[in-house]
């Protein structure tokens, strides 16, 4: 109950945003010189699930499916070299790989623990979080609230477990996930270096740390560094339908007048990069006014652990390993950073869309205008 009365507290503090102002963020895509197209995949890039009369195993079995539409949109923005996209996601690795493996992009698995490029192999962001002994002593709850729970199932995944009660009924699987809560509060998870992240139908315990802006910085370390970026970042769109845990990853890029510290200039408060203050010595960014761009220390990925994944001869992407680097990476102002949230109308990004249909529909938009500048123009 006690949660509960959180939770509520802190939905009530969030507003709900605008609807994406897309004439907007298209226009300002087109203006810029080095785009970051942050991108999440359930609820978001997936087609449509029907779901009527299915158990919960057979539910549980069901693909989810990059939206048919989005093929065209998405290749031609993967083909764009101004262009970087990262397809962001709690998902596991077979899953982004078999719906992205055709695809120029990069691939952020199980919220940012595991990235590759299409064209490489699977590294680790967060070696440090990948003790999973805690797994065993958790099953058995997860197993025990599915069996009791008609149309729900769990997921057991590298780095975490997810029960998924959207397909239930709505009353008895709020009951049970509040049944569920208090169980784990109380028992398995009361020794382990483990969280429990709820959200609107489903309840996951992960190691503590991991989430998606926990992990945005060592994906951009990895990224600007194997692409050997010369331009900084000036436009970043984050787009997905997130966890409120994984919502930090908004936060990631909101301007903010940073504390004063050595080689971060003083900017006005309009210009410049927020970053956490937990991480803000191991990513430095600057301003848009600045002349140059401060540069930063971030613990680079590391090889991840063998898994069956389709066979690429990587060209583009280094071995991975435990140095350290430094590098160029954000000059990014206020008005071309766009977090939309999607079908979460209580959430701290600044923008909305209501479904994967829409988020599909402004993609097209933005591939189709960024095509007809490129004819006219050149190369955006």
């Amino acid at each position: 109950e006690l949660n509960d009365t959180v939770v509520e507290a802190q939905l009530r503090i969030k507003q709900v945003p605008p609807s994406l102002r897309e004439a907007d963020s298209i226009e300002r895509y087109l203006r810029s010189n080095n785009r970051l197209l942050i991108l999440g995949f359930n609820a978001t890039l997936t087609e449509p699930v029907d779901t009527p009369g299915r158990r919960g195993d057979q539910i549980r079995e069901m693909e989810l499916k990059l939206h048919p539409d989005l093929k065209q949109p998405l290749n031609a923005l993967c083909h764009d070299p101004k262009t970087t996209i990262v397809v962001l996601s709690g998902s596991d690795r077979n899953v982004l790989d078999k719906n992205f493996q055709e695809y120029n992009l990069w691939l952020a698995a199980e919220n940012g623990m595991f990235l590759r490029c299409t064209t490489g192999k699977w590294m680790t962001t967060m070696p440090e979080h990948l003790n999973m002994e805690w797994v065993d002593s958790l099953k058995h709850v997860f197993e025990y609230f599915t069996e009791r729970t008609p149309r729900s199932h769990f997921e057991q995944r590298e780095t975490s477990l997810v029960w998924n009660y959207k397909y239930a009924d709505v009353e008895f699987g709020r009951i049970q996930a509040r049944d569920m809560l208090q169980h784990l509060w109380t028992g398995p998870i009361s020794n382990a270096s483990v969280e429990v992240v709820q959200g609107s139908k489903s309840v996951e315990v992960r190691a503590v740390g991991v989430t998606k802006g926990a992990a945005i910085d060592r994906i951009l370390a990895e990224i600007v560094h194997s692409k050997k970026m010369k331009t900084a970042i000036d436009y970043v769109l984050c787009i997905g339908h997130f966890l409120g845990k994984d919502e930090d990853v908004y936060a990631f890029f909101e301007p903010e007048l940073p504390d004063d510290g050595p080689g971060i200039p003083r900017t006005r408060p309009t210009d410049a990069i927020k970053v956490p203050g937990e991480r803000r010595q191991a990513l430095k960014v600057a301003s848009r006014g600045s002349s140059k761009i401060s540069q930063g220390k971030t613990q680079r990925p590391a090889q991840a652990p063998e898994k069956k994944t389709p066979n690429h001869n990587c060209t583009n992407v280094r071995q991975p390993s435990s140095d350290k680097t430094s590098y160029n990476v954000l000059d990014l102002n206020k008005e071309n950073y766009f977090s939309c949230a999607v079908g979460r109308p209580r959430t701290n990004a600044r923008f909305l869309l209501q479904s994967s249909d829409e988020v599909v529909s402004f993609l097209k938009k933005l591939a189709d205008a960024s095509s007809s500048h490129e004819a006219h123009n050149g190369p955006t």
